[in-house]
């Protein structure tokens, strides 16, 4: 669940969402420029452009991650999270989890995965 007492943290976080999805293309966009021109290229172009490749699909993937990232730190998607009572969103579904600690003077946290859960809509009293 989030508190969305501030509403520009959603925003900018929406912002954020949009601008990391544009990057992710437009490097897709660039691999795929650079696959087309190795066609045509000698060895020693082909060499050099493989660099470059390396380094797009890197910050492909590391976007890609920070994408993810932000997906569950943040309610992004409005058909997946329900308004409840005093300005607090709660996912629409999600897993119902124990958190055991375990290990040498319970030191290492394992989580077990029990359910599921559904929200349809809260009622207020009033």
């Amino acid at each position: 669940c989030w508190n969305v007492e501030d509403e520009r943290v959603l925003t900018r976080a929406a912002k954020r969402q949009k601008e990391m999805e544009e990057s992710i293309q437009q490097i897709t966009q660039q691999l795929d420029i650079i696959e087309k021109e190795q066609q045509d290229n000698n060895l020693f172009q082909k060499a050099l452009k493989f660099r470059e490749s390396v380094d797009l699909v890197e910050k492909r993937g590391k976007l890609k991650l920070q994408l993810q990232e932000l997906e569950q730190a943040y309610p992004l998607q409005s058909g997946s999270v329900i308004r409840g009572p005093n300005n607090i969103m709660f996912a629409k579904e999600g897993v119902i989890a124990v958190k055991r600690l375990r290990g040498a003077m319970g030191t290492r946290e394992q989580y077990h995965w029990i359910g599921t859960f559904t929200y349809n809509e809260f009622f207020e009293d009033v």
